[in-house]
């Protein structure tokens, strides 16, 4: 009877463990510019069912938030999924989003995978309108892939002899940045910007341009 009773202690504490019927995720995210993880992101899991067909909208199966090393896991029930999605934010880093193949995640043991997101920095651009030129030119350069503002490439346009003003941009922390451009001085001659500054993770680094 023992023996018996036992043995059933072991089937319970075993089935506890892991629930079969699930997928299980277990990751983490981390700051690879600065090598630490980041505690407290908040993470959603989104599916595409493959019943009723193809969909292209995914659901939310799941969410959490990450422990001090980086870690979180997360279970949603076993099921047939065209795609898995994982959307990461946290507010002193800029938001991912990972598609993950289904074939990719086991059917009896955990997905385990590392995502990389990148800290927040911010350039403050600081023109200063001090020898009556008129129209400034200026954009801010960084590394920062799939940027939506301050990207390469889009200038911000100033005018008038009284400016005294300061433009900030987000970028990616622990790199250089430039900013360029130019403006034309009170002779009509243009004249280029060209300033360069190292852009600190969670600390903003204020960029003066006198012109």
């Amino acid at each position: 009877m023992r023996i018996v009773f036992a043995f059933l202690i072991i089937i319970l504490a075993t089935s506890c463990e892991k629930k079969p019927s699930d997928f299980v995720f277990d990751c983490t995210v981390f700051n690879n510019r600065n090598n630490t993880p980041v505690a407290n992101a908040s993470v959603k899991m989104f599916v595409q069912r493959v019943d009723g067909g193809f969909n292209t909208s995914y659901e939310q199966v799941g969410s959490t938030t990450t422990d001090a090393s980086g870690k979180f896991v997360i279970e949603i029930e076993k099921d047939v999924f065209y795609s898995y999605r994982v959307d990461i934010s946290h507010h002193n880093h800029f938001s991912r989003s990972v598609e993950i193949n289904p074939d990719d995640v086991p059917f009896s043991t955990a997905y385990s995978e590392t995502f990389d997101v990148y800290p927040k920095a911010w350039v403050a651009t600081h023109l200063m309108n001090q020898n009556f030129s008129s129209t400034a030119t200026f954009s801010v350069q960084s590394d920062n892939e799939d940027c939506s503002e301050c990207c390469s490439g889009s200038n911000t346009i100033v005018q008038g002899f009284s400016v005294d003003s300061v433009f900030v941009c987000p970028v990616y922390g622990e790199q250089q940045v430039t900013v360029s451009g130019n403006y034309v001085n009170q002779n009509g001659q243009t004249v280029q910007i060209l300033e360069t500054a190292y852009a600190q993770a969670f600390d903003t680094t204020t960029v003066t341009v006198v012109y």
